[in-house]
């Protein structure tokens, strides 16, 4: 018979036997039944279900208390994982920067010893520089871009949209090179909302945004307000309070951007490659 069965078959029969034979007792000695002294009585059923909870009450504890150090313990093992992985990505980055510079270094030692070659490392030099792969230095325009204040909805705040248009104001205004809050521009770059934040090279950007661009540092403001973008820009401080503040630079320094060439072969007449 199941546990809970003979609790229901007599559970209330002990409790009735126990009561009759209190009151015999009681009546024998010539007490009343409410002055009888009162007794606990569990009984063996009842010591049976106490001992059953308590074993109950303590496995689920143990099997709580591993099932927490066992989660932690996975834990901890993810977490180390994640830093281990992303330390070989740092170093396997700052390995390949360091055998940049070093094949862009010989290169130049190279090409600089042979007299027929200088035109040639000359021609280098301005294709990286146009390409963004070598950094580079000189004056310009240093341009701060920062949300309106006290904005409170994505209408007082620089959009990438809003960024999109400045840096192709100043390309257009004469730009050489751009950098946007670090990230050097090139034709392969993109400025685009990544959850809830703008993306530059796929590095996320935080406001006030820094746009530093090399050129004529005389001409490249009013040139920028000439342009379609500048007179976009214009609107966005009247209308909706953005910020935009151009400070001209003798000296500015951009960096390399990292970039990943794909290389395809043109297909010839007759499907062969």
């Amino acid at each position: 018979m199941g546990l809970l069965d003979y609790l229901t078959t007599h559970a209330m029969d002990e409790d009735y036997e126990f009561v009759s034979e209190r009151r015999q007792r009681a009546e024998a000695r010539g007490e009343s039944v409410e002055k009888a002294p009162s007794r606990s009585r569990i009984g063996v059923v009842g010591a049976l279900v106490m001992a059953l909870f308590a074993v109950l009450v303590v496995t689920a504890a143990v099997q709580t208390s591993r099932n927490s150090v066992s989660d932690e313990k996975e834990r901890r093992e993810l977490v180390g994982q994640v830093d281990q992985a992303r330390a070989q990505v740092d170093g396997d980055r700052s390995r390949l920067t360091a055998l940049q510079q070093e094949v862009r270094r010989l290169q130049t030692r190279q090409l600089s010893n042979d007299t027929s070659a200088k035109g040639v490392l000359d021609t280098i030099k301005l294709l990286g520089m146009r390409a963004g792969t070598i950094p580079v230095r000189g004056p310009g325009v240093r341009v701060v871009a920062d949300d309106a204040k006290g904005a409170d909805s994505a209408r007082n705040e620089v959009l990438d949209s809003d960024l999109q248009k400045l840096v192709n104001g100043l390309w257009e205004a004469g730009a050489e090179a751009i950098s946007l809050n670090g990230q050097r521009l090139t034709n392969l770059s993109t400025i685009r909302l990544a959850g809830n934040a703008i993306t530059v090279n796929a590095h996320s950007l935080r406001r006030p945004y820094v746009v530093q661009a090399i050129g004529n540092k005389d001409t490249l403001p009013a040139r920028f307000a000439e342009t379609t973008s500048g007179q976009a820009w214009l609107d966005l401080q009247r209308e909706v309070g953005l910020r935009l503040k151009i400070t001209p630079e003798s000296s500015l320094r951009l960096p390399a951007a990292e970039v990943s060439l794909r290389y395809a072969n043109q297909k010839k007449p007759g499907g062969a490659s």
